[in-house]
């Protein structure tokens, strides 16, 4: 197998108390020559779609690699610790929970998938084998084996041959189109406030004038939305649609969060329907 010196690692850890650094040290003792990329630790805890949906925006930038990731709510029970193989050449480690499947699609397709065994990670690693955590396989078993990958080892040297189709996946976040008007689910809310939605702007259906802006589901006021190309056309307390950098539609508020102003988090449901200049500059003046 070939040697894959780039491996990135991705959790909702944290920084603090040693998770993440006790897994790189470990990972750099097995495999002194990789070098380990952190695409991020402040995954919401146990959110495995946030986890899924940076692991799927950020592993086709890199050259192919091991892809690491652990976001691991069943940690311990049933679930199954996979290694993936990509067909662009990438390696993937991590729960079957959904987390890495994304990812893997991403970059190019499953190519073949294999259920990790403790014991054979550990030997390999030359590790103790009885000394591992009900809890922590992110330590003892996970970054062992993206080490031991990242060095060229087989993956069937670590675990059994998995049928790709049995393969944990996440539901799809919702799109819906009805008229003028669309539903979207709420995929990400980014540290300016920033709404992203699962809606991808080449799919919207009117990319200039204004939108109405409701939660679907939720006792809350509408809003008015201009379709903007940057933040800076936006006036100060104005809300903005826009194509955000991952070429999905996103909500913002000039200097301000928009996920604040709606009151809405990831899963929420948002409906855009196109509206009419005249109504919409009403409704701009109502709300302004």
């Amino acid at each position: 197998m070939k040697r894959l010196d780039t491996i990135t690692f991705t959790s909702d850890f944290g920084w603090s108390w040693g998770y993440v650094a006790v897994c790189e040290g470990l990972m750099t003792r097995l495999s002194p020559q990789a070098r380990i990329f952190h695409l991020g630790h402040d995954v919401p805890p146990g959110d495995v779609a946030a986890g899924a949906l940076i692991l799927e925006r950020t592993t086709p930038m890199f050259p192919p690699a091991v892809h690491l990731a652990v976001v691991d709510p069943g940690v311990g029970t049933v679930r199954r610790p996979l290694a993936l193989a990509a067909q662009r050449g990438d390696l993937l480690v991590g729960p079957d929970n959904g987390l890495l499947v994304p990812a893997a699609k991403a970059l190019g397709g499953i190519a073949g998938a294999w259920l990790l065994d403790l014991v054979r990670v550990r030997t390999e690693a030359g590790l103790p084998t009885e000394e591992v955590s009900f809890t922590f396989h992110g330590r003892d078993l996970f970054a062992p084996a993206a080490a031991l990958l990242s060095s060229g080892l087989e993956p069937s040297r670590l675990g059994h041959p998995l049928d790709p189709g049995s393969l944990v996946t996440l539901p799809a976040p919702v799109v819906e189109t009805c008229g003028e008007s669309v539903v979207a689910e709420v995929i990400e809310v980014d540290r300016f406030g920033n709404v992203g939605l699962a809606l991808r702007f080449a799919d919207l259906g009117r990319k200039e004038g204004f939108y109405r802006v409701e939660i679907v589901d939720e006792t809350l006021p509408e809003w008015t939305a201009r379709v903007v190309h940057t933040f800076a056309e936006l006036g100060s307390g104005e809300l903005g649609v826009y194509c955000d950098s991952w070429g999905h539609v996103a909500l913002t508020l000039k200097a301000a969060s928009a996920a604040q102003l709606l009151s809405v988090e990831r899963g929420l449901k948002v409906r855009l329907t196109a509206l009419p200049t005249a109504e919409a500059r009403r409704g701009e003046d109502s709300r302004l």
